[in-house]
């Protein structure tokens, strides 16, 4: 008879399946209990299973978090103040943005500051490039 291997990594993530399993998270109280988790193991170090599983356990609260109360209200946030949110997020200049979104850095800051409409070259790039849905440029 074969003998059995056991991995590690199969067993890390089984353990936290038993402890919390990775479905739809439907209360405050289990997700309550997933945020413990999560703040938990970003204080560990974790193998391939452990990790596999956080990455689905932040997502399960994310869209918990989008679907109740807990989400961020963003509609009295300007698009501008979304795109300088975002490039100072990622320590990227003005410029740096105009150039990889291929408009002029004097269009682009013009836009920021309200002084000119959102060309379509700059939403489509900011969509695209800082994650921004379309739409909000044009509210």
């Amino acid at each position: 008879m074969p003998a059995t291997i056991r991995h590690s990594v199969a067993d890390s993530y089984m353990e936290l399946i038993a402890e919390f399993p990775l479905r739809r998270i439907k209360t405050a109280a289990e997700h309550s209990r997933a945020k413990g988790i999560i703040l938990r193991m970003a204080m560990q170090k974790t193998d391939r299973g452990a990790s596999d599983y956080l990455e689905v356990l932040v997502d399960l609260v994310a869209d918990f978090e989008r679907r109740s109360e807990y989400g961020i209200g963003s509609s009295n946030i300007s698009a501008a103040d979304l795109v300088r949110h975002r490039i100072s997020e990622r320590n990227m200049s003005v410029n740096l943005l105009a150039k990889l979104i291929g408009v002029p850095q004097s269009n682009l800051s013009e836009m920021l500051n309200g002084n000119r409409g959102w060309s379509k070259t700059a939403i489509r790039g900011l969509s695209t490039l800082l994650s921004i849905r379309a739409e909000r440029f044009l509210l």
